[in-house]
């Protein structure tokens, strides 16, 4: 990815975390963001640049911790001691920098209705299909199988991306488990990230950092990891 869209991923993240659009985030050291009324603590690094923002209490004593302690659920549990909460992540932020024309099925049959990507839902792992929908798409692309040149095609997965703090498009993608490694999810997701890159947007790609499959195949799409996310919800102090 080039310095510009570095930038643009590293302004959204700012916007998230509650920071001026502004704000440097190319500080060396670790950019500590003092929020006492924060109900989590969210810690992310970017190309190497990390900031932490919670309360003041947990900020000072997460000075003598490192970057790599603070992405890890252990590590966060530490440093909040009896105010730690549930815990999300650590997910690898991931981003993609063009288009591509590296659609593996040839002339792909798809659809851009929602009835059918809950068609995709419904015959995928109960986890994988809450995930999908939480993210609340704007655009979707369910590709079918059409392989055997039946009229009543079956949808074989679906992609799609969601417009993410004005600068991303937070893309997701799943497939039929029985239509695996025959193109159909990349081909999804590649017209996903096509049509986000028109539109302006840098596709981002948030996984489990320890869902290798889900890595793999976000590399082979040609996005490249540039960083981490993980936040802790914080329980009243009493």
């Amino acid at each position: 990815m080039n310095s510009h869209q570095i930038d643009i991923v590293r302004l959204a993240w700012a916007r998230e975390l509650g920071l001026p659009d502004d704000a440097s985030l190319d500080d060396a050291e670790r950019l500590h963001v003092v929020d006492d009324d924060a109900t989590r603590l969210t810690f992310v690094v970017l190309d190497g640049h990390a900031v932490l923002v919670g309360p003041g209490d947990i900020l000072d004593r997460a000075e003598a911790l490192g970057n790599d302690v603070l992405a890890t659920r252990d590590g966060l549990a530490e440093l909040v001691g009896q105010r730690r909460g549930r815990c999300g992540g650590p997910r690898v932020l991931a981003f993609l920098d063009d288009s591509r024309d590296d659609v593996r099925v040839e002339h792909p049959l798809i659809s851009h209705d929602g009835h059918d990507v809950d068609r995709v839902l419904a015959l995928v792992p109960p986890d994988d299909a809450t995930g999908i929908r939480a993210v609340g798409v704007d655009s979707w692309f369910t590709v079918f199988d059409d392989a055997d040149g039946e009229d009543d095609a079956l949808p074989a997965a679906a992609a799609g991306y969601v417009e993410w703090r004005g600068f991303l498009a937070d893309t997701v993608a799943v497939t039929v488990p029985s239509r695996r490694r025959r193109g159909y999810g990349s081909t999804a997701a590649r017209l996903a990230t096509n049509e986000a890159i028109d539109a302006g947007l840098v596709p981002q790609w948030s996984v489990p950092m320890d869902n290798a499959t889900a890595r793999l195949f976000g590399l082979s799409l040609g996005f490249t990891e540039l960083g981490v996310h993980i936040g802790m919800e914080l329980t009243d102090p009493g």
